[in-house]
């Protein structure tokens, strides 16, 4: 195999467009705190970006390491059934990336450490079990995507001796968290057919394809709730403007979605709606870290050095 090709099976592996997303995640929980402490430098954002990058990449790698056999009936063109990478080698590879991501933090703190640890362990264990368990499963990927939140902004708090300072970053990683949920429910009327032959206790396979949707679409409705809350307690018009297109998003999808159980093709409507929930999972990321980012170049910009 040309070198050319063995490098893109591996960016395969490590699907580098999700871990970009979790860094933007990981940058707005440390934006919290730098609104706060004007003085906090942005080396105390390496180590949370740089646990998140290989701690997530570890996932994806691992994630198709368990997968292999499904995939080699599902998805044939992935790199470990394709036979572009050797199992073995994912493996290797993963467990490689989950101890870089994990050691960096022991420099930080007990409880960054811990949390860090905690989060890959959880990484590993969705992908070795969780998955199969349904919404247990879905609810622990959007925590994990909320996590990168909290670990954005917990790593400075600590290095700080504040830990107060975290709950800044927790009204954005509640909202990311319902979201990304949303998302997962939905994703689950798309995968139904695959997880039937899998055997997954997917929710609409427990209760129902409509009952299924309808918690979806209260998700989504939470979400449009909450949503002036930030504008309320801080945040300005530039996160004003952003989270109303994202609820214009949301409450299209979550009429859309509301109507999956009348569908006669549910799975094909879902993928539409899953990909329309992920431009609001953009723009509604977009509308904290914006207002954020204007915050902190209004107060003095980025100090490189303390």
């Amino acid at each position: 195999m040309r070198f050319e090709d063995r490098v893109q099976a591996y960016l395969e592996l490590l699907r580098m467009h999700n871990v970009v997303a979790t860094l933007l995640t990981t940058m707005m929980g440390w934006l919290t705190v730098r609104v706060v402490v004007p003085t906090l430098n942005v080396m105390s954002l390496i180590i949370p970006l740089f646990a998140v990058a290989t701690v997530s990449s570890a996932g994806y790698v691992i994630n198709d390491y368990f997968d292999a056999e499904v995939d080699r009936v599902n998805k044939p063109y992935r790199p470990i059934p394709s036979g572009r990478v050797a199992a073995r080698e994912a493996l290797a590879l993963s467990l490689v990336l989950f101890l870089a991501g994990v050691l960096p933090s022991t420099f930080v703190g007990l409880y960054t450490t811990l949390f860090v640890w905690f989060n890959a362990c959880v990484v590993f264990l969705y992908s070795y079990r969780i998955k199969e368990w349904g919404l247990l499963g879905n609810v622990i990927v959007s925590l994990e995507g909320a996590f990168t939140i909290i670990l954005g902004a917990l790593t400075p708090s600590e290095l700080l001796g504040d830990l107060s300072l975290v709950r800044a970053s927790l009204v954005p990683a509640l909202y990311a968290f319902t979201l990304l949920l949303a998302r997962e429910v939905v994703k689950t009327v798309e995968d139904l057919r695959a997880d039937e032959v899998r055997k997954v206790r997917s929710l609409p396979r427990v209760i129902g394809v409509r009952k299924a949707a309808l918690v979806a679409a209260a998700l989504q409705g939470f979400i449009v709730g909450i949503s002036p809350i930030p504008y309320l307690t801080g945040y300005g018009y530039i996160y004003l403007v952003l989270a109303l297109i994202t609820d214009v998003l949301i409450l299209y999808s979550l009429v859309r979605t509301a109507q999956l159980g009348k569908s006669e093709s549910p799975e094909l409507m879902a993928a539409k709606l899953r990909s329309l929930l992920k431009v609001a999972i953009f723009t509604g990321t977009m509308a904290f870290t914006s207002d954020l980012l204007v915050r902190v170049f209004t107060t003095g910009g980025l100090v490189l050095l303390r």
